[in-house]
């Protein structure tokens, strides 16, 4: 098993680097058009091209390269990856090229780490079963995000010979390799997932520690854990440390907090973490110097990170599905048209500094640290569009604000300024374009509510609570207008389903009858089928002017009566009944809605097979004599084998009518003019899908129940990749859709109980139906793309609190308040 992963990866690779090359590409032109610097509008030139030459080479040589790693991993696990990325040689006197290329390795490692974090953990589990361990060890993972980045790195290097172009490469390729990474990593555990490899636990080691005891008899004393002291933002899975020194009091005076993971863990659970011990002199020393540096920052020009001009329109210009993200950070200087002086990086730093000379305890103080590290977190969350982010970034000081009168206020689920930036992240991300019309009506109003809570300087919760209240009063009324189109667009599948459900089982019904046996197959295959479907309207919508279910069940019987042999020598009595029958007949099927040229072929049939009975009728209206052979009888007909059971089939896709197709938006999205591989089919409108049915024979011992169920699975197991994506949508799921020249952003909102219809609702209300094949061409195409979500705050949380595994003893480090 442990091969056929390393297969897969081999067989996907190829493609993704060239994606992965084809954005960084993107993002140096990007870059080039908006530097102000010529030396470096150069760089950004030579390395676009040198990587478009090498985009073939990379392609080729970096699955095999991959696989060397691989199976090196597997012969030696204790190979260490993250040395092979730090060149030894930064300890010497080198060139600047080389320092900046080692440390744009390890950052680029850095990066990719929080792209990977939702499928990583389920691989690595999965991954220490596979190689027989009994708890997880994230370390001996062959396939870890170390081993791509270094076989990279090296690949690189023996491709372009210039360092400088090596490191611009780095650093542009780690946001799409991280999310290429993500989607591998994914398929991969659900690979090892069907083929029932389970996942092995994490080894809780509880161990002595000598200054436990000491610090809980001393209150002065905040115990932290040393593995998470320093920047949580540069951390790794790989890292560790082994520095025991003391931190002293004055280190939460800066701006740029040094405590790590395991304080606010604690901090966030109660503990002792950060308690009402008093801030000392230098604390306060500190936060006045700290303060100087913001004002000296005030005095200087600050240039705009906003692109502009050529490089604004060819990043619009760019699908958004391929758009590379912008970064953003508490550290981004926003646009300040939008969000006035506190667009400032140095203005929100001011007022977080501020607060922290207000502050009278070390509970405060870290709360604030606390704060603006899940601030920096949310902004680096590569599912939200940037505008966005910057928004959580622009609120900075008005959630600072709450944490001097409650500095754990972020690990309370139901607080409002926690509500408030989730419930505008999760809206966001109904949108995938941030110059759309839709996403900018979006974002006018949450802009102006979070700069009225900034202007407010308010340190109670309340103005939250009422900002949210005022966006949730608009987006339901919003919303009324889509829902009311929405419903309409339901109600119409299903009432689809629910007849052709009850159609199965009046079909199913009609098939015990006795006289259905040596009945002509065409009657029979009109009973199962359309008339059916005629019955389940009647029963469940009957329509003005059609025949009621009581009409429909005896034309049921009038029909099987005047086919049968023996009736056919009644002549009188089966004219009489035809008109009757006939208009019954189309009558129902009028009320299904099925037209005239649908209909024809099946009473041209039937004609046809009255036609013995049609002639005999002529003959004595013209007081003919009887024909030869037949003395005014019938020829007798051809009997059916009595052998044959009736069929009847259990429907996998609903039947609808070609109005009831449009009027729910059945349609068919289409593909790029320029990619020629699979295109797809035309509307299909009213012509069904061959979907897999199931035959039931009268026989048979399964009942009707169980044959609707053996329809529902159709679609979990021995799939390829293409229909596993498929098997995960549920209603409420996010897909991006190429639909009509442009990608959208649209939210699954129907499916059928068989899994073979689909219907998705975009911006506006507006319907996006289609069949199962439909939908599996759109996905093999990449058209048709699931979309990831998360809860953004709780993400952020736990991504913040979250403790490396350690090995051997735990060391402390201790930080020390005056008695």
């Amino acid at each position: 098993m442990l091969n056929q992963c390393f297969d897969e990866a081999e067989r996907r690779t190829p493609a993704m680097l060239k994606r992965c090359i084809d954005a960084v590409m993107n993002s140096l032109q990007l870059a080039e058009g908006a530097s102000l610097h010529n030396a470096q509008r150069q760089l950004f030139a030579r390395a676009t091209w040198s990587i478009a030459q090498c985009r073939g080479a990379l392609a080729e040589t970096f699955p095999v390269r991959l696989r060397e790693a691989f199976e090196q991993q597997v012969d030696d696990p204790s190979a260490s990856t993250l040395a092979g990325l730090f060149d030894s040689s930064l300890m010497q006197l080198v060139d600047d090229s080389a320092m900046n290329e080692s440390l744009e390795s390890v950052r680029l490692l850095q990066n990719l780490l929080p792209l990977v974090e939702h499928s990583l953990p389920i691989l690595d589990a999965r991954m220490s079963s596979l190689i027989g361990l009994d708890s997880i060890e994230v370390e001996k993972n062959p396939m870890r995000p170390s081993v791509f980045a270094r076989v990279l790195r090296d690949l690189m290097a023996e491709v372009e010979e210039e360092g400088g172009i090596r490191v611009v490469w780095l650093q542009h390729i780690a946001h799409v390799l991280g999310r290429e990474l993500g989607q591998l990593y994914e398929a991969l555990a659900l690979m090892l997932q069907q083929a029932n490899v389970q996942e092995a636990g994490y080894r809780i080691r509880l161990v002595e520690d000598p200054e436990a005891s000491r610090a809980a008899s001393a209150p002065d004393v905040v115990t932290l854990d040393m593995l998470s002291m320093g920047d949580a933002d540069g951390g790794g899975r790989d890292g560790g440390g082994d520095d025991s020194a003391d931190l002293e009091p004055a280190a939460l005076g800066r701006s740029r907090s040094e405590l790590g993971n395991a304080v606010f863990q604690d901090f966030l659970a109660g503990g002792s973490g950060g308690g009402v011990q008093p801030l000392d002199e230098g604390y306060y020393e500190q936060v006045r110097r700290e303060l100087g540096e913001v004002d000296a920052l005030s005095a200087m020009p600050v240039a705009s990170e906003a692109l502009s001009g050529e490089a604004l329109s060819r990043y619009r210009a760019t699908p958004v599905v391929d758009r590379p993200g912008r970064q953003v950070s508490v550290d981004t200087t926003l646009a300040a048209d939008r969000w006035g002086h506190y667009g400032l990086a140095h203005e929100r730093t001011r007022v977080l500094l501020e607060l922290k000379a207000r502050a009278e305890d070390a509970a405060q103080a870290i709360g604030l640290d606390l704060v603006r590290k899940l601030v920096n977190q949310v902004a680096r969350d590569p599912l939200l569009l940037a505008p966005v982010r910057e928004a959580v970034v622009a609120l900075e000081p008005a959630l600072l604000r709450l944490a001097l009168a409650n500095p754990r206020y972020f690990g309370e689920s139901d607080h409002p300024a926690r509500l408030l930036v989730e419930e505008v992240a999760q809206r966001s991300f109904r949108y995938n374009d941030e110059f759309a019309d839709d996403f900018l009506a979006y974002l006018e109003p949450v802009c102006a509510a979070f700069n009225a809570l900034n202007a407010l300087e308010s340190e109670k919760p309340r103005p939250f609570a009422d900002a949210l209240g005022g966006l949730r009063k608009r987006w339901q009324q919003a919303d009324a207008v889509e829902t009311a189109a929405r419903e309409a667009q339901l109600s119409s599948v299903r009432f689809a389903e629910a007849r052709q459900q009850l159609a199965d089982q009046m079909a199913w019904e009609i098939s015990l009858r006795p006289d259905v046996f040596n009945a002509p197959e065409l009657v029979l295959d009109f009973f199962y089928g359309t008339w059916s479907l005629v019955m389940a309207t009647a029963q469940l919508r009957p329509v003005e002017g059609a025949p009621d279910i009581q009409a429909c069940r005896s034309a049921v019987g009038t029909l099987l009566w005047s086919v049968r042999p023996e009736t056919m020598r009644q002549s009188k009595a089966v004219f009489e009944s035809l008109p009757g029958l006939l208009q019954c007949l189309h009558s129902g099927l009028d009320a299904l809605g099925m037209s005239k040229s649908e209909r024809q072929p099946f009473f041209d049939a039937l004609m046809r097979l009255h036609q013995p009975l049609l002639s005999l009728r002529r003959v004595r209206v013209k007081g003919d004599q009887a024909l030869p052979g037949t003395d005014g009888e019938l020829d007798e007909p051809v009997k059916r084998d009595l052998s044959v059971a009736p069929r009847v089939f259990v429907t996998a896709q609903p039947w609808m009518a070609t109005g009831e197709w449009a009027d729910a938006g059945f349609q068919d999205t289409e593909l790029d003019p320029q990619d020629e591989a699979d295109p797809l089919p035309p509307v299909e409108q009213a012509d069904q899908v061959a979907e897999p049915s199931v035959e039931l024979h009268l026989n048979d011992p399964v009942p009707f129940v169980e044959a609707q169920e053996a329809v529902a699975p159709a679609v979990v197991e021995d799939q390829p990749a293409d229909r596993a994506v498929l098997a995960r949508l549920r209603a409420g799921c996010l897909v991006d859709m190429y639909s009509q020249g442009a990608w959208i952003r649209a939210e699954l909102i129907w499916a059928s109980a068989r899994g073979t219809l689909f219907m998705f609702s975009s911006a506006g209300g507006r319907a996006h139906s289609m069949t199962r094949r439909s939908c599996e061409k759109l996905i093999g195409n990449h058209w048709l793309r699931l979309v990831e979500t998360h809860a953004v705050v709780e993400n952020a949380v736990q991504a913040l609190t979250a403790t490396a595994p350690t090995k051997g003893k735990r060391k402390r480090r201790r930080l020390a308040t005056p008695a």
